[in-house]
């Protein structure tokens, strides 16, 4: 796969892989691509993708074990911490290549269901004290059965009960 530089939006440092650098690339269409060397390889590959730029670290992260992310700072002053909720889903979506992740920033919690890391569908929820608040759940209805039990599993993880609002 060949990228031309009007293609890309901007390049990103992700972090080290077998001491070579790993390059975060933002195509204009949105999607994310990691960009590097692998070990005892010459020439620089697509090493993961996905829809967000979390997501990308986190299977490089699971990918290779040897990678080290950049310690950069998000918008929102610190690194989104991404789960997998894959796990949710009936066998027929994940053999399909879909995955439903959990990104939180801070006190924001965003869900994406992908599909071979295309972002089909997302969700935006906010954290407080008490509650993982979701305000807005539009997601196609084969998803929603996986989506409950991806925010109730998120909410539990960070021990705070679960709002749904209209």
């Amino acid at each position: 796969m060949q990228l031309t530089p009007n293609e890309i939006d901007r390049v990103e440092d992700a972090g080290m892989l077998d001491n070579n650098p790993v390059k975060l690339i933002r195509t204009k269409g949105g999607f994310w691509i990691a960009i590097g060397r692998k070990r005892n390889k010459a020439n620089e590959e697509a090493l993961a993708a996905g829809s967000h730029p979390a997501i990308v670290k986190y299977n490089l992260e699971k990918q290779f074990s040897s990678f080290q992310p950049a310690m950069t700072k998000s918008e929102h002053g610190m690194e989104p911490l991404v789960e997998k909720h894959s796990h949710f889903l009936n066998e027929d979506l994940r053999k399909s290549g879909h995955d439903i992740f959990s990104i939180q920033t801070g006190n924001v919690v965003e869900f994406q269901i992908t599909k071979q890391n295309a972002t089909v569908a997302n969700v935006v929820g906010h954290m407080d004290s008490d509650d993982l608040s979701i305000n807005d759940l539009k997601i196609p209805k084969e998803f929603t059965k996986a989506m409950a039990g991806a925010t109730v599993e998120k909410a539990l993880s960070c021990k705070v009960g679960l709002k749904l609002r209209k």
